[in-house]
């Protein structure tokens, strides 16, 4: 092994940057390595100053081009109320401030509401960290003379424990200094929890499909049809309506496998006649990519299509044909049932299996017709031989039959203590039968996954965490690989022109040294996608996204453990390991010198650089975003995919339009930079209080740049409700305990054997008395469970044909589109989800052209939606634009009177309600709200009014109590 064999084997991964700092210094100058002040003083002139100069950026920017800047303005599908003060030019970095937590929770989701108070707590403890720093600092530099005895002159190194000698009585301090941190960090935690789950009520109260759903897993065959779980859950709360919706997984691989290419041709026809309308002519295309044939594009996709709706048509009524019959002799197996739910063969099977009546072709779906005459032929020849061609038909049928239940289903309740009571209930004796859980959102559940027995996502789990853990294990050998060959005696070898600039120039040298770095990012930013391919194989419910709470799990606790632990401790030990062996006591006293010694590593790369503000700088920028869209415009510009609105907005190719931006990725942010700050400001805060000051600026402009980001940019998508956050505080619980001073360790576990105790319970449920409120309130509202019904139903089994990107059937004639996306808009309204009706109503106003037949319609429900959402100069455009289109919609001038209302115009309030009792003088409610209106005109010409009061008085809007819905509900 030759010399720099010996240096990769003993150095870790992460190691690697101060290997490559002592290398380079080495490799060109012949020095002495950087000390730790020369280090951070480089790191602070090159990436502070380039981070500060993207502010700078970003600052003129930001003014000017609002398209880019602040999205949710902007853009009508995305819009939010918070977002419409995009602030001042610099005030908009202490106003973001000014947005409460109710108004993120609600506008900007519940994960950014976490992440936002858990960069805040970030703040305070650093704040605490620095306090501490008035008295640590003066007892190690003043006191500690460990550094001036080697002869060296380093200030950071001096300001850390490292200048006390063993044994120095100056320790107390830290002790004393550790009491103060810790004891703060669980107090801020203590608050957090509080605040946590407040606001984590006010989520599960919302009226939301997962809230008033359950998931049930392991369902043992008896229960594995719609009617079963509507019985059992009728018996349980003694109400048959209990279930508003029940949906059995069913398997229907043939079925999907017709829906996916269904799905592939809708597009591509939809662009077609895109071109026969703007370009004209007959596009064309190849039947297959080399040597098909030419055919006209338009008239072919339609005949596929149409060929493949009768198809899947036909299957889904042998599908449903199937489950009725199943369900009304529920003797058939199901999964689960027989040997390992495998059909079984025989005749009680076999006729639950083939449908009674014949389609009027004289045959039913995959020749089941056939099947059922041949059974009745040859049933005059005996029953052995009737038992023995009934087993082999339903062993041919078995092979494939779409349509036979899994062991897993998704049940809405009407109500909310239902669904509560559903999700804490033991519905079986076995450990793993019915088991519930939360539901996902019906758009990320991952199908592929439902019924995935128990043992496979066992087995899956434990893999999983297996490579997890030899990753982490092993991780540290690309890593010092890499990072051996990012310094700058290797990059002279791959790149000889660099040597002569390097010999000649010694700032083109350090600069070299400061940027090889990056290299080793680049390569380290595949770590998420390698542990999210772990995370799949888990077998997951939910799609496995950059979002996901176990990749978050997985991604802190490998950048801890393989940080701390394997790349920091062990390296030291394992370079020191002869004078281990001689004298194994020694090992906790090499740790705690190399420890603080180590703070400027993390300074440099895992704190400042790499990690947060130069990060934050391209964040803030949309660097990334901005390039997409102008290679989706080349791109689309090239191939033709820019000749509708919908097709020059939409995502191409895989890149992205602006309008269309991707949601923030929590759980990967949180998992590998925000837990590692937070650590990092555990292990150093009081052993090298230089670190804090570097924590506070890092968590202190994340804080404000995500407000900011969240605010104004990043879209509510997959909104887990905060559950990131209870994660954050597992993890951070768990790793403090071994990093206190021993005093507090004691402490330190009771306080999280207290937390888990009742704690999280009560952040994952609503309680019953407020679930009873909510209920009813809904029932008095006059509010039904319609809008459950099929929520979970699988997509392959929906009849209409859906486009591709919206799940809305784009053959069908524009009239209809539109109004597809009205009722789709008006669920949205139903569940509270205004954002979500917003898009859809926007969608049916482009669709209709803003002036089709119902577009007055379509126009008046979007300023239903503006009302909800207190943006009522935007109701009040809309309700003028439908007025314009249909000047006898009653509706339109109701909602007009109350957006005008509350823009405080009563006198243009009174002129709209007098105008819709002209076209209704029967409405009591839109009489009452003149009256309320003529009232407050009358108080504000004696100047006696209060401005922009309710219509009960006090605070702002209630659309819930202070008047009748009706009056802003969609039509």
């Amino acid at each position: 092994m030759d010399e720099f064999d010996a240096e990769f084997e003993f150095r870790g991964g992460g190691d690697a940057l101060r290997f490559l700092q002592e290398d380079n210094s080495d490799s060109t100058n012949n020095s002495e390595p950087l000390t730790q002040t020369e280090i951070i003083r480089s790191t602070c002139a090159v990436y502070v100053s380039l981070s500060a100069a993207l502010y700078l950026v970003y600052l003129l920017l930001r003014p000017r081009f609002p398209r880019v800047y602040n999205l949710k303005k902007s853009f009508p599908a995305l819009h939010v109320p918070v977002a419409d003060d995009p602030f001042g030019l610099l005030s908009w970095t202490w106003r973001v401030f000014d947005v409460d937590y109710a108004d993120i929770r609600e506008q900007c989701g519940m994960d950014a509401a976490t992440t936002v108070r858990l960069l805040e707590s970030g703040v305070k403890l650093s704040l605490v960290a620095v306090m501490n720093s008035a008295y640590l600092v003066p007892v190690y530099a003043i006191l500690g003379d460990v550094v001036a005895s080697e002869g060296i002159s380093d200030p950071v190194k001096g300001m850390s424990l490292s200048n006390l000698a063993q044994g120095h009585p100056g320790a107390f301090a830290t002790t004393v200094a550790a009491y103060v941190f810790f004891g703060a960090a669980m107090y801020f935690v203590h608050v957090d929890f509080a605040w946590f789950a407040a606001h984590r009520r006010e989520f599960l109260s919302k009226r939301t499909v997962q809230n008033y759903s359950v998931f049930l897993s392991g369902l043992p065959p008896e229960m594995q049809s719609n009617v079963a779980l509507r019985e059992y859950f009728g018996r349980c709360f003694g109400r048959d309506d209990a279930v508003a919706d029940a949906r059995v997984a069913l398997k229907i691989p043939q079925l999907q496998k017709k829906a996916a290419k269904r799905d592939k041709i809708a597009p591509k026809l939809e662009h077609a006649r895109n071109v026969v309308e703007v370009k004209g002519g007959a596009p064309m295309h190849k039947t297959k990519l080399c040597g098909g044939e030419k055919v006209e594009s338009v008239p072919t996709y339609e005949a596929e299509l149409e060929e493949l709706k009768r198809e899947i048509a036909e299957d889904i009524h042998g599908i449903e044909q199937r489950q009725n019959e199943r369900e009304a002799n529920p003797s058939g197996s199901g999964e689960g049932g027989g040997t390992n739910g495998d059909v079984e063969a025989g005749e009680a099977v076999t006729t639950s299996l083939l449908p009674e009546e014949e389609s009027e072709e004289g045959e039913a779906p995959n020749g089941r017709g056939r099947a059922s005459a041949v059974l009745s032929e040859v049933s005059s020849a005996g029953s052995a031989l009737k038992s023995a061609v009934s087993a082999s038909v339903a062993k041919l049928i078995a092979k494939n039959d779409d349509g036979r239940p899994r062991n897993a289903a998704f049940v809405s309740f009407g109500s909310l203590a239902h669904a509560n009571l559903a999700r804490q209930a033991i519905h079986d004796p076995e450990p793993w039968g019915s088991v519930p859980r939360e539901p996902p959102v019906p758009k990320l559940v991952n199908w592929k996954n439902v019924g995935r027995s128990n043992k496979s996502k066992q087995l899956g789990e434990l893999i999983s965490l297996a490579l997890t853990a030899t990753l982490c294990i092993f991780w540290t050998i690309p890593v010092s690989f890499v990072a051996s060959l990012s310094n700058v005696e290797a990059l002279t070898e791959l790149i000889p022109a660099l040597q002569e600039p390097v010999e000649k120039y010694d700032w083109f040298a350090a600069l070299l040294a400061i940027l090889a770095p990056l290299i080793l990012v680049v390569f380290i930013s595949i770590l998420p996608h390698i542990i999210l391919a772990f995370v799949k194989i888990e077998g997951h419910i939910e799609m496995e996204t950059m979002q996901h709470p176990s990749l978050f799990f997985k991604l802190a606790a490998f950048t801890i453990i393989q940080t701390f632990f394997i790349s920091t401790i062990a390296s030291t030990l394992f370079s020191s390991l002869q004078a281990i062996i001689d004298d194994p006591t020694s090992a906790v006293t090499l740790v705690a010198e190399a420890l603080p010694a180590q703070s400027s590593y993390f300074i440099q790369y895992q704190i400042i650089i790499v990690q947060n503000l130069l990060p934050l700088g391209i964040e803030l920028l949309r660097i990334s975003p901005v390039g997409q869209n102008i290679a989706r415009k080349f791109v689309a510009n090239r191939l033709g995919h820019n000749l509708t609105e919908k097709e020059r907005s939409e995502t191409f190719l895989g890149l992205r339009s602006l309008d269309d931006p991707l949601e923030y990725y929590f759980g990967r942010e949180l998992g590998s930079k925000t837990i590692l700050a937070v650590m990092v400001l555990y292990v150093y805060g009081c052993i090298a209080p230089i670190t804090s000051y570097f924590t506070l600026l890092v968590f202190g402009t994340l804080a404000v740049g995500f407000r900011n980001q969240f605010i104004f940019i990043y879209p509510t998508a997959n909104d887990s409700g905060g559950n990131l956050f209870l994660n954050f505080t597992k993890i951070s619980e768990c790793f403090v305990e071994g990093i206190l001073l021993v005093p507090l360790i004691v402490g330190t576990i009771l306080f999280n054997v207290y937390y888990k105790r009742r704690h999280y319970m009560v952040t994952r449920f609503l309680p019953l008395e407020e679930c009873a409120h909510i209920d009813i309130a809904s029932e008095s509202a006059g509010e039904t469970d319609e809008w459950l019904k099929d929520v979970y139903l699988q997509p392959a089994l929906k009849r209409a044909v859906p486009d591709a990107d919206t799940g809305v059937p784009f053959d069908l004639p524009m009239s209809t589109l539109a109004d597809e996306h009205k009722e789709r808009g008006n669920a949205h309204m139903a569940a509270k989800e205004y954002q979500m009706a917003l898009r859809e109503y926007s969608e049916a106003i482009a669709i209709s052209g803003g002036a089709g037949e119902h577009s007055h319609i379509f126009y008046s429900n979007r300023a239903a939606c503006h009302c909800y959402m207190a943006d009522y100069d935007a109701a009040a455009d809309d309700c003028r634009k439908s007025i314009e289109l249909c000047p006898d919609y009653e509706k339109a001038y109701t909602r007009l009177g109350l957006s005008l209302y509350f823009k405080g115009d009563y006198k243009g309030a009174v002129e709209a309600y007098k105008k819709a009792l002209n076209l209704n003088p029967d409405n009591q409610q839109t009489f009452d709200y003149m009256v309320k209106a003529k009232e407050k005109m009358a108080a504000e010409q004696d100047d006696e009014f209060e401005s922009r009061a309710s219509f009960g008085g006090g605070g702002g809007l209630n659309l819930s109590r202070s008047f009748d819905p009706s009056i802003v509900n969609e039509d």
